[in-house]
């Protein structure tokens, strides 16, 4: 299986060169082959016909091949731009009053020092701490990266340092949850909107939200609707700004009796990489502190909020009872305008790269929720539910699409009334559970998982891959699949089957009969796929790609993860100046970009604790780092003075660097990451349609170039591991020398 092409030659020893390969054109890859002619969610009780009214208009399809080819058959040629001068996110701020700066940085060490004494002598200090330093974080970040954009603004951060005073004083009174964030029982008769803090799990920083709860709420023993609304673009919304807002404005929706989340997904990403993992970490943290109805979860959105929500609405849909996507984008090739040719050299390594985020590969997902998309009838952005409604349609798959008359690129009150009505009614008809009835898509085991079906390998990464499941009348199991090689099922939730009788259960043709002889309720099995399906009946500690630890590199930075720096310097000059620059613009691009505390620790000091909990992201080389020294045996590219070798290929170590992504020999369940912070770089702050993955699982970068903005180094070579994390290539060259 071919799992890498090289994009030029080897490095010779006194240049490198870079050669631009032709896409290879695939035809596959919307669905797989088991899909049939007639498609098998006609019958879906949640598929309603398009809505229709004197205010929206409904568009006619267009042809959904002419979608599909726009998508994936784009003609790609031409070099990066070097030298562009790319704007800065978040941008530069203005200069404030050297007064006021002066007393808002006195402010902030005194009330951060008032918060940490307060936390040693409190035995719950995680559950207070995040929603008092949430507001002193906001102002420390404007201070320190110069992020005052307007003059109200200091007056906003005077605003948030008098409510972190009063919490804290509010906390020493016992004041915790929504009473703390300024909740009242007294003020009923209107929306409350309130602003928290949590800390997250990828780098232990405070990250706000903003909350509004209902008219007449009744407390939090009372589990409540919940609809998550996700932000539109705002270079400048900062914490700052992001806060205020959250404070004073109670955004497009409030529905009756629904509490709604407003994450700040760690600023301007679309709500990709750690800002979805933000979004889930948001909505896990409201748990702790009320009641959520788990059962009619939305994700909602306008512009990049509406991109985000088309992705996660695709990617989970199991997740959410009904998702509401408005304008936004579905992909970056088409949305950025670049069918006739890209601003770098395209291949097809970054083409499937693209899988990760763009989400016409994906929309046959959309059968397994409830979806109405919006758009404004003159919005440029509406291309994106057209295309998605253009290709849904195709699939057979029905859904409302509500366009707002001369509306432009905002979303009217007639059309919100709609939504609104048709979420209120989606939400009182009560969830199918368990799902009778599961189709699901994936690319790649990030996204695995849709009810009692979850996915747990497959046969490669970045192809089309698709599990159907459907619960008979009789009660069996009919399970297809195409491009998966191992799946668990999993009824816990339901209790299914209310019975002790033997489970029928055909899978791909296969008979097999299930008992059930857990303690836990619910049918619980995991089937593999060698030369048949089979039960496992052990643990599988195999070294494969699996949920969680499937690449490519910028998976790394989606969950907990600690930059390792090395002690030593590295072997050629060229080499060290390249890994300095590298490892200080990664942590640099992480602050900024993603809103986040860097965490360092240096080689030498590495903990059994740190390597258990965290993905190790390393720089320098097999000399320089010393955690890299002691496991450089058990890495799949070697790297001597002379010679990276990636493979039966050789590259020259004084103009090459290797940059992957691999299970730690220490610690298969987290990564090792050589030489790399996240790969999409100021290139992309343009548009959020180009914050995408730039690099695959492992990349062969010259050091001699310039920083063009797009890559850290021309790419020499490159490609992704094989489902067993290995080269093809040295396993034949292995074999080869065996003989």
């Amino acid at each position: 299986m071919a799992v890498g092409q090289p994009v030029s030659e080897p490095c010779k020893s006194s240049e490198v060169q870079k050669v631009v390969l032709q896409p290879r054109l695939q035809l596959d890859g919307i669905l797989p082959a088991i899909k049939t002619s007639t498609p098998t969610h006609e019958a879906d009780p949640w598929t309603i016909n398009r809505i229709r009214t004197e205010s929206s208009n409904v568009i006619k399809p267009v042809d959904a091949l002419i979608v599909f080819l726009s998508l994936v058959l784009p003609s790609m040629l031409i070099g990066p731009a070097a030298g562009q001068d790319f704007k800065k996110l978040p941008p530069e701020g203005k200069k404030i009053d050297p007064t006021t700066r002066a007393t808002l940085e006195s402010r902030v060490e005194d009330i951060q020092a008032r918060i940490n004494q307060f936390a040693k002598n409190s035995h719950d200090s995680e559950t207070w701490r995040p929603d008092v330093e949430v507001l002193v974080r906001a102002v420390k970040l404007a201070l320190t990266q110069n992020l005052f954009y307007r003059p109200t603004e200091t007056k906003t951060a005077i605003e948030l340092l008098d409510e972190s005073e009063r919490r804290l004083l509010a906390v020493q009174s016992g004041d915790r949850g929504l009473k703390l964030l300024g909740f009242s029982k007294t003020k009923l008769n209107k929306p409350q909107l309130l602003v928290g803090g949590f800390r997250s799990h990828i780098d232990n920083s405070i990250q706000p939200y903003g909350l509004v709860i209902p008219i007449g709420y009744e407390g939090i023993d009372v589990p409540y609707r919940t609809d998550i609304w996700l932000h539109g673009r705002g270079d400048s919304k900062t914490e700052i700004p992001f806060l205020h807002e959250r404070l004073t404005n109670p955004g497009r929706y409030t529905p009756a009796k629904t509490i709604v989340l407003h994450p700040f997904g760690r600023h301007c990403n679309a709500f990709k990489f750690a800002g979805e993992t933000d979004v889930y970490e948001a909505l896990n943290h409201l748990g702790t502190i009320l009641a959520i109805d788990q059962q009619h979860v939305s994700i909602r959105g306008f512009s990049m909020g509406g991109a985000g929500c088309w992705h996660l609405a695709v990617h989970d849909p199991g997740r959410w009872y009904a998702a509401n996507p408005g304008a936004g984008f579905v992909d970056t090739i088409v949305y950025q305008g670049w069918t006739e040719q890209t601003p770098y050299p395209m291949n097809s390594v970054r083409q499937q790269l693209m899988a990760w985020y763009d989400v016409l590969p994906w929309a046959n997902n959309l059968v397994n929720t409830r979806v109405i998309p919006y758009s404004g009838e003159k919005d440029k952005q509406r291309q994106a539910a057209d295309r998605v409604i253009a290709l849904t349609e195709s699939l057979g798959i029905k859904i409302p699409y509500v366009i707002g008359k001369n509306m432009g690129h905002r979303i009217d009150n007639d059309s919100s009334r709609i939504i609104d009505r048709q979420l209120n009614k989606w939400a009182e008809e009560p969830r199918e559970i368990p799902r009778k009835r599961i189709d699901f898509t994936t690319y790649t085991l990030r996204y695995n998982k849709v009810g009692w079906l979850k996915i747990t390998g497959l046969e490669s990464h970045w192809k089309a891959s698709r599990i159907r499941g459907r619960i008979e009348n009789d009660g069996s199991l009919v399970i297809q699949s195409n491009g998966i090689t191992r799946f668990e099922v999993d009824f816990r939730e339901s209790g299914w089957p209310k019975t002790d009788q033997r489970i029928k259960a055909i899978i791909d043709g296969q008979l097999f009969l299930l008992d059930d002889w857990s303690d836990e309720s619910g049918i619980q099995c995991e089937f593999a796929k060698t030369d048949g399906w089979k039960v496992v009946e052990t643990i599988d500690t195999g070294l494969r790609k699996r949920p969680g630890m499937h690449g490519p590199i910028d998976d790394a930075f989606c969950s907990k993860f600690l930059f390792v720096a090395p002690s030593r310097p590295a072997l050629h000059g060229e080499t060290q100046r390249w890994i300095d620059r590298e490892f200080s613009y990664a942590k640099d691009r992480w602050r900024r970009l993603m809103r986040g505390d860097v965490n360092v620790v240096l080689d030498t000091d590495v903990t059994e604790q740190h390597i258990k909990d965290n993905h190790l992201i390393c720089f320098g080389d097999y000399h320089s780092n010393q955690y890299l020294r002691k496991i450089a045996d058990q890495l799949p590219i070697h790297w001597t003075k002379d010679v990276v070798q990636a493979g039966s290929r050789q590259f020259d170590s004084t103009t090459c660097v290797p940059v992957f992504c691999y299970p730690n020999p220490r610690n298969p369940n987290r990564y090792i990451v050589v030489n790399s912070g996240m790969t999409y770089r100021e290139f992309s702050n343009v548009s959020n349609s180009r914050q995408i993955p730039m690099l695959p699982d492992w990349s062969i970068l010259g050091v001699t170039g310039n920083d063009d903005g797009i890559f850290a180094g021309p790419v020499i070579a490159q490609g992704f591991f094989d489902e067993s994390w290995s080269l093809p290539d040295v396993e034949a060259a292995s074999k080869r020398k065996q003989k």
